[in-house]
């Protein structure tokens, strides 16, 4: 086994080994509102759930230069946003929004992408996704040798889900097909679904 003592790697050494080992990641497609109302979309891919009752997601946000990342000063301000899923057919205009536009600017706007209005929160969701989660902000949580990082927790307050991927009373994983993210400009399809029950009682 090849090792790489961690004291001895500079950041970006760092984070090509770890994106590539915690790999396929799920993406959230964040949408939040800057203080002129606009539109901000950015794809996060250190992203997962911490909790179901009640529902509750989580994603880290790195360093934005000298300032708090775009979207992360949007959350703290407006203590709100929205989780958009990412499937093959929004794969490239995701990836598009990851592009670093001015503060000012909406990349919803200047991408054409399609919005359609939050339920219980004024920040939009993205139209036509297979699904999106409207959240509240619960809190921010500074990481790092030098909190340049953000763990941003959510509380779902609402689940928006497509009728194309749902059957009967839950998402079909056989229909719902989410992009994973390896690295760089990587990403990998769903592929097979194995099925392997967990054992009943003890094993042994």
């Amino acid at each position: 086994m090849l090792q790489f003592s961690s004291d001895t790697l500079d950041e970006n050494q760092s984070y090509k080994l770890i994106s590539a080992i915690v790999t396929p990641r799920p993406i959230a497609w964040v949408a939040s509102l800057n203080p002129e109302g606009a539109v901000n979309l950015a794809p996060f891919s250190s992203y997962t759930f911490i909790s179901y009752n009640p529902a509750k997601v989580l994603f880290s946000a790195g360093p934005g230069g000298e300032k708090l990342k775009d979207t992360v000063a949007n959350i703290e301000a407006r203590g709100e946003f929205t989780v958009n899923s990412v499937t093959p057919d929004v794969l490239a205009p995701m990836v598009d929004s990851a592009f670093e536009y001015d503060r000012n600017e909406s990349e919803a706007e200047l991408l054409g992408i399609e919005l359609a209005p939050s339920s219980t929160i004024g920040t939009p969701r993205v139209a036509g996704v297979s699904a999106a989660m409207e959240c509240r902000l619960d809190r921010i949580i500074p990481v790092g040798d030098q909190d340049d990082h953000r763990l941003i927790i959510g509380t779902v307050t609402c689940f928006h889900v497509d009728p194309a991927v749902w059957n009967s009373d839950r998402i079909d994983s056989g229909l719902y097909n989410p992009m994973g993210r390896i690295g760089g400009p990587l990403y990998q399809e769903r592929g097979e679904i194995i099925v392997r029950p967990v054992p009943k009682g003890r094993a042994g």
